[in-house]
């Protein structure tokens, strides 16, 4: 099949499927819809139904269990600045997941802070530079811009003497402890932190976290934080031109752009992301680290962070905006991972009027187009009959795949009464939201 072909059965699918679509959700939003078996299977919050909550987003539910009480020692201080809040809570994030986050990730967020709306990409503007820390830099940068009065180096001593000596470990630590075990046991730094005896650590069992104030007298000097090895993007987003789609929509990639090969390679099983959020009052934060591992895997000198660089690509974030509705989407997880919001964006994601509405968006079934060789991935089991016949027709092969995707977000609707704000997840993720009081 010709790639011209391809893109025309694409844009046909995209039509078709909006018009079924509408109906499907249509129908599940009516008062007489009811699902108690779907309803008692879900053991998580997808939204806060209290938007006016304190609102946190763990990875997991153990993370959610293990560190409620620790996040909660550190931002009972009422002196605690929300922007110091972020950064507090960035600096536990680096850690507890060091398979994750490390000082030389590439840094995302989003912040709406004072009823203004920020978003910056900070990565080094040479990929190989082995003095870049985004990270941190990012840190640095969110202080010096919002809360000049604040010192990053200040406030790690703050979560140095109220954090634990020790910390838990969680499932995707585990899971990356167990994968590279044999690189971790030649490891001076790692072996000393992740092993005990010639086996790693394993979920629930500890380890001695470093001293925040030993990693920022090592990579928070000038030499590292200086402003010209960085690219420090504010508000990189990309103008829609197109007539097909609303010209409220804005993404940090181009909407109307083919996916390439070069998008394809660029995902692969060295790269990791890791994001977390939090909401208080009127303000919110959502941050997302991407680093791809450098192999062999090996220490960052000696801590016990992962030897990392920035990834090449932003993951991909739109916000739909609409008669005051702000719905936010970040897509993090998977190949291609920006179709996902494409497709959302074909379905008119950001008509949805409340929570609800935009959680059966949500859920619908998702499908990805790959190519080399060309194929559909689709998560057949949550689709109708309908949708998966039109696949078929398109004689492409077509994979089932339980779960595509991990999406969340954040959303804003307005009504003449009041405004809704809560942090989102997808109900594919294992990711926990936490709706405090």
């Amino acid at each position: 099949m010709t790639k011209n072909k391809f893109l025309i059965l694409f844009a046909i699918f995209l039509l078709n499927s909006c018009s079924f679509f509408t109906k499907k959700v249509e129908t599940l939003a009516s008062p007489q819809f009811s699902n108690p078996t779907l309803e008692k299977t879900l053991k998580k919050d997808l939204f806060c139904k209290n938007t006016k909550s304190f609102q946190l987003l763990f990875d997991d539910e153990i993370s959610q269990k293990n560190y409620l009480p620790i996040i909660a020692n550190l931002f009972e201080k009422k002196s605690n600045r929300f922007i110091q809040k972020v950064v507090i809570l960035s600096l536990l994030e680096m850690l507890r997941r060091p398979d994750a986050v490390s000082p030389e990730a590439r840094f995302q967020f989003l912040l709406h802070y004072n009823n203004q709306d920020f978003y910056f990409d900070i990565y080094p503007k040479n990929p190989e530079d082995n003095k870049a820390v985004s990270y941190l830099k990012g840190l640095d940068l969110l202080l010096k811009h919002f809360d000049k009065p604040s010192s990053l180096l200040s406030l790690a001593e703050s979560v140095d003497r109220q954090l634990p000596a020790n910390l838990t470990i969680g499932p995707e630590l585990e899971n990356f402890l167990i994968s590279y075990k044999n690189e971790i046991s030649k490891n001076n730094s790692l072996s000393e932190t992740f092993q005990k005896g010639d086996e790693v650590l394993t979920k629930y069992e500890t380890f001695k976290r470093i001293s925040l104030k030993k990693v920022l007298l090592e990579f928070g000097s000038k030499l590292y934080l200086a402003d010209s090895i960085y690219n420090l993007e504010k508000n990189p987003w990309k103008i829609i031109n197109q007539q097909n789609l609303p010209k409220d929509i804005q993404c940090n990639f181009d909407l109307n752009s083919e996916d390439t090969l070069k998008d394809q390679v660029s995902q692969n099983e060295d790269k990791k992301n890791h994001y977390f959020a939090l909401k208080d009052k009127n303000d919110y934060f959502v941050a997302i680290s991407s680093l791809v591992y450098q192999k062999p895997i090996k220490s960052l000198t000696s801590t016990y962070f992962i030897k990392s660089k920035s990834t090449l690509f932003p993951i991909p974030i739109c916000q739909f905006m609409n008669t005051g509705n702000k719905i936010t989407l970040l897509s993090t997880s998977g190949r291609n991972s920006s179709q996902h919001l494409k497709h959302l964006a074909s379905y008119d994601v950001g008509l949805s009027e409340n929570f609800q509405s935009l959680n059966e968006l949500l859920k619908f079934s998702r499908h990805l187009f790959l190519s080399n060789p060309d194929r559909i991935l689709y998560e057949s089991k949550k689709g109708r009959k309908s949708q998966l016949d039109y696949f078929l027709s398109m004689n492409f092969p077509i994979y089932h795949i339980e779960s595509l995707g991990d999406i969340i977000g954040v959303a804003q609707f307005n009504s003449p009464e009041n405004s809704n704000t809560s942090l989102f997840i997808d109900e594919r993720s294992k990711t926990r939201l936490w709706c405090g009081q």
